[in-house]
């Protein structure tokens, strides 16, 4: 393998990818939740966000995973070395939309801090 082919395939590896959850067998879903609690770990530090935000059991209901696992893919895409300049802009500004889901979301949930209940089946 010469050196451009080594650098397009290690291009593809680190290219933020979007996860389809429904997709993913046990085991992919099991290592995607890993990663995405080190990403979600480091959001609520870093943004300070509290638990009626980001439910400590958000890990246990599906549209908290999505939309979570969304900014993630976005952040990761906007924070390149290669992005644009405006990109950072961008992904506040689809942050400030995604935390009123995640807060109007985890309100219904009826979790808290210390307390889960489980998502109802339809």
């Amino acid at each position: 393998m010469n050196h451009d082919d080594l650098v397009s395939n290690l291009e593809q590896f680190f290219e933020p990818q979007v996860v389809c959850w429904k997709s993913l067998d046990p085991a992919a879903v099991t290592e995607e939740l890993a990663a995405l609690q080190d990403w979600v770990t480091w959001a609520v530090e870093r943004y300070q966000l509290d638990h009626k935000v980001v439910l400590p059991c958000w890990a246990e209901h599906g549209n908290l995973v999505e939309e979570l696992s969304a900014l993630r893919s976005l952040w990761e895409a906007c924070f390149q070395e290669d992005a644009s300049p405006s990109e950072p802009i961008t992904f506040h500004r689809e942050l400030d939309l995604a935390l009123r889901r995640l807060r109007e979301w985890s309100s219904r949930l009826g979790c808290s801090r210390t307390s889960h209940r489980a998502d109802q089946q339809v």
